[in-house]
């Protein structure tokens, strides 16, 4: 029978004695205190609206044999003094619950290799890269990530980017138990500010940038990076490594991968730094790369270590430059896991596509379609600045794009004003207007457009789609921007649960709708 003292060991150097021996059962730890029964070991979580630490005193009278709390807890009044053993103080609940999550699951991260990956932009699509190569050197993978979760091929839906301690524990079981060798998972920042990652023993860590986003959950751009700073300091060291040696990916050509590098002294056994140019001290340089609309193509250097200098020829139909810079994370984190270099071509050059990311919509039009998850301002000038750099002379970039409701608002004018600058005709649309007025989205979006000539609004984003094909002539290209995978939209009904509800809406089944009704007239 496993004890506390075995779900905490990493998080308490020492628990009591009454506690350190007490058994836990499958439902003997909760974090849910509507879960609290006679027996229970109730970890007190302080969340975004709500703190469990308000239960903590209803949890001991509803017979909890122990209570994890924050050091800075404070008894309130009616506190009984036998309460006082069974109160363990930790310097987080969330770590010590999700240490408890993994104790319970067994630790299935030390039985397989793990691989996290983590930045603004481009996490899902390296981690399909990633897949791609493992399973072109004969891996059985699992995946943790935006678009879904896939356990050796089974498609599961996707919760979160990252889920929480319990789901993800629990995921990664199940992908051991199914025989999975190596698990692929994006790692957001919200996740390692909450600690969802601790106990998950990484092999491999990844980071490819940092731009503004989350700052409606970041109290700014700092707090945001050491956020993602945690998964090459924190998680890759002593016992949160598990014993392994985590081998460290960095994109050093962008400025916070650079201040990544020096501002910590790495646990990690390997560091792998990535560029697309040859930058001294770089160990996978894709200076040689070609990037056109038809792909990516051309020499990667690798320097591995103990090693001569090698080669390999990567190619890929995916486009645009910062897919270049995913690429060479994959590369390096394949590199550094070991990986055959002849699997690594391999797996590149049989990637095919990645659902919502820069994804092509086939049509007999003569039209380039392209559907995008660029949601945030730098995503969206990124790709907008690709295609610039990549059309033909007398193509036009027609953009449709939006901004979601409820989210942050900052962004809205900025949005506008990059799809203005950067596109021959901008289509103002909705995206998921959640419970938000969607024109009074339109309008913050607006306010960052300046050339009203360039600048058409639609509502309904179908019609949008629809509108964007009705303009275009044989060889535009078309960039349909902002909910890129997703297939609904959330709109507002104060009837519903949460003030929304889901419709399905899919926009590349509505381009494919729209190109069909243009051709039949």
């Amino acid at each position: 029978m496993m004890t506390l003292q075995d779900c905490l060991l990493a998080e308490v150097s020492s628990l009591p004695e009454n506690l350190s021996k007490v058994p836990v059962g499958p439902r003997t730890l909760v974090q849910d205190s509507r879960l609290i029964e006679e027996g229970s070991i109730f970890f007190a979580i302080r969340g975004t609206t709500h703190d469990g630490h308000a239960h903590v005193v209803r949890a001991f009278e509803l017979g909890a044999q122990a209570c994890l709390v924050n050091r800075d807890y404070s008894v309130p009044e009616g506190w009984k003094s036998e309460w006082d053993s069974k109160l363990i103080r930790v310097s987080d609940t969330r770590e010590a619950w999700a240490w408890a999550c993994s104790a319970r699951q067994g630790h299935p991260s030390r039985e397989m290799k793990m691989v996290g990956i983590t930045g603004t932009s481009g996490k899902t699509t390296t981690t399909y890269m990633v897949e791609s190569i493992l399973q072109a050197a004969g891996h059985r993978v699992g995946v943790i990530g935006t678009v879904n979760f896939r356990v050796d091929g089974k498609v599961l839906p996707s919760t979160h980017t990252t889920p929480g301690s319990e789901e993800l524990q629990a995921l990664l079981r199940q992908m051991k138990n199914a025989g999975c060798t190596v698990v692929v998972m994006e790692v957001s920042s919200h996740a390692l500010k909450q600690h969802r990652t601790a106990g998950i023993a990484f092999d491999a860590v990844a980071f490819g940038n940092l731009t503004p986003e989350h700052l409606d959950f970041h109290a700014d751009m700092e707090d945001y990076f050491q956020s993602k700073r945690l998964l090459f300091t924190k998680y890759v060291m002593g016992y949160q490594s598990g014993g392994k040696k985590t081998a460290a990916v960095i994109n050093v050509d962008d400025p916070a991968g650079s201040r990544l590098v020096q501002d910590f002294s790495p646990g990690a056994s390997e560091f792998w730094g990535v560029s697309l140019s040859e930058t001294e001290g770089v160990r996978v340089c894709g200076a040689g790369l070609k990037l056109t609309m038809e792909g990516i193509s051309g020499t990667v250097a690798l320097d591995p270590p103990l090693m001569d200098p090698v080669q390999i020829e990567l190619k890929t139909s995916l486009i645009a430059r910062f897919n270049a810079y995913n690429a060479l994370l994959a590369v390096g984190v394949a590199a550094a896991l070991k990986v055959d270099l002849r699997a690594i071509e391999k797996g590149m050059s049989e990637l095919q596509g990645v659902p919502g990311r820069l994804e092509k919509v086939a049509n007999a039009l003569g039209l380039t379609i392209l559907v995008d998850y660029a949601h945030k301002p730098d995503a969206l000038e990124k790709v907008l600045k690709t295609l610039e750099e990549l059309k033909q002379p007398g193509q036009r970039i027609i953009t449709v794009v939006g901004c979601g409701g409820d989210r942050d608002r900052t962004k809205r004018p900025v949005m506008g004003r990059l799809a203005e600058l950067h596109s021959d005709v901008a289509i103002i649309t909705s995206d998921n207007p959640r419970t938000e007025n969607p024109q009074a989205i339109i309008r913050e979006v607006l306010a960052g457009n300046h050339d009203p000539a360039r600048v058409v609004v639609e509502e309904d984003r179908r019609a949008a789609i629809f509108e964007s094909v009705r303009r275009a002539n044989r060889g535009d290209l078309i960039l349909i921007a902002g909910k890129g995978h997703e297939d609904y939209q959330i709109l507002a009904d104060p009837g519903a649960p949460g003030g929304t509800r889901k419709i399905h809406f899919d926009d590349r089944e509505v381009a494919t709708e729209a190109c069909a009704a243009r051709i039949s007239g």
